[in-house]
């Protein structure tokens, strides 16, 4: 049976989490969609061992993946990707869980007969077992890889190497580390001091981020509904690098703000957040959110029923003006791009997986055509951000700097011309705007260039 065959019951978080690898490894969608879509097949209290085998062996898929090549004789075919997914998740398990050795191979081998594949149950049987017996040898015979010394793909270690040979060891080890919990205060209902007692008094230990003063770090990470007031819209998760794209852009009420690429949805928010702290008049921030997915739109939509604020949501193409803009120029733009979120593997470890160097070539070309267009949406004298949670520099500096070449109309201005109390020290000041790493307990990498279009 495929994996796409499974149908939408109450299943065992391994069935699930065999579904959601194999579509990952057949390109049929990211881990996050996957998640969305078939988290709700298993019983909430499944839903974190579910999450735990997903993002586990997204996260050390570079090792698995050499360890099943190096024991099978042959891979396996396309039609057999979820034997192939129960293999890698019972090799997880055996390497990185606390489930007792012989629980794993044997659940595994039970995998094969729900799948209706009981040829394989001895081939998958005498390979876990081989495992089992002969890891160490195993493992120090493939660490001479790169992808499996450094646990990321090939092609991305020589990139990381190349671009930023300073901050490689850095890039790497944060990559693979597990993200801290970094939470958004609302400051038009909250400020972060009393929030952070509020949350000390339940318990909840948190750090002030040192870049975004709306940032509070969670020194163990909780479920959102046990922060204070949560559904009241007093904090929202978000990194903290991403937190600086509104306090860059300063919005304020009156202003007619775009944020392009919207989903998921958290800078939107931000923004009027943002604004509405700054807020002495009836008047509101007029803000325009254009997503392309119905369903991220949905989401956008809920967070922001959330925290008690509106935008004017649009299901469309950024790119393609004709579809959702009324023709009104706007104040402010927000431009964060879809990239290859290379800042960002640890959490969303499935590039590991899917994202090829082919692709960057791909988002480039998207890109330059998105930030073409929507330029045209920006007054005289207005500013756009452009962002992207990317470390590839032809995806930021180069792109910029062709745009700059390319429009007499547009000059980069400093990132704090908005905001001049920002403090934006970190990261690396490139060639066009600021590069932000990784930190292993600290913000995701990230890039921002302010871009102001010329009065005439």
């Amino acid at each position: 049976m495929k994996p796409t065959d499974v149908p939408s019951i109450q299943h065992s978080a391994r069935q699930v989490a065999i579904q959601v690898v194999a579509n990952i490894l057949l390109q049929q969608g990211s881990l996050s969609t996957q998640l969305a879509r078939h988290q709700h097949d298993v019983a909430s209290e499944h839903i974190p061992l579910l999450k735990e085998l997903c993002f586990g062996v997204c996260r050390q898929y570079p090792l698995l993946n050499s360890i099943a090549l190096h024991l099978l004789n042959h891979p396996f075919e396309e039609k057999d990707m979820d034997l192939y997914a129960a293999l890698l998740i019972g090799l997880y398990q055996l390497g990185y869980m606390n489930t007792p050795d012989h629980a794993a191979v044997n659940e595994t081998v039970e995998a094969c007969r729900i799948l209706n594949k009981d040829w394989a149950t001895k081939l998958i049987n005498a390979v876990l077992r081989r495992y089992q017996r002969e890891a160490d040898d195993i493992i120090e015979e493939l660490e001479a890889m790169p992808s499996v010394e450094y646990n990321q793909p090939k092609w991305l270690v020589k990139r990381f190497k190349k671009h930023w040979p300073e901050q490689f060891e850095q890039i790497i080890e944060a990559s693979n580390a597990h993200p801290p919990m970094c939470i958004r205060v609302n400051e038009s209902q909250v400020s972060r001091e009393t929030y952070k007692a509020q949350m000390a008094e339940e318990g909840i230990d948190s750090e002030n981020g040192q870049l975004s003063p709306t940032a509070l770090y969670l020194r163990s990470a909780v479920r959102v509904n046990e922060l204070p007031e949560f559904d009241e819209g007093f904090s929202s998760v978000q990194d903290e690098s991403a937190q600086l794209a509104a306090h860059i852009l300063a919005p304020e009420v009156g202003e007619h703000v775009l944020d392009a690429c919207a989903a998921p949805g958290g800078k939107t928010g931000h923004l009027l957040e943002f604004a509405a702290a700054k807020q002495d008049q009836e008047e509101t921030l007029d803000l325009t959110a254009v997503e392309l997915e119905p369903w991220r739109l949905e989401k956008i939509e809920a967070n922001l029923e959330r925290i008690g604020l509106m935008a004017n949501l649009q299901c469309a193409d950024a790119g393609d003006l004709d579809t959702w803009w009324d023709g009104a120029q706007f104040d402010k733009i927000l431009l964060d791009v879809p990239c290859s979120a290379t800042g960002v593997i640890r959490r969303n470890p499935d590039i590991k997986i899917n994202r090829k160097p082919a692709d960057i070539d791909e988002l480039v070309t998207i890109q330059k055509t998105i930030l073409a267009q929507v330029w045209t949406t920006l007054k005289p004298g207005g500013h756009l951000l452009y962002a992207t949670c990317s470390l590839m520099p032809e995806e930021n500096e180069q792109q910029v700097a062709a745009f700059l070449t390319s429009h007499d109309d547009a000059k980069e201005v400093p990132l704090n011309a908005l905001n001049p109390v920002l403090n934006l020290a970190s990261g690396v000041s490139v060639s066009h705007g600021q590069q932000l790493f990784p930190t292993i307990k600290g913000n995701d990498g990230f890039y921002y260039c302010l871009i102001q279009k010329n009065i005439v």
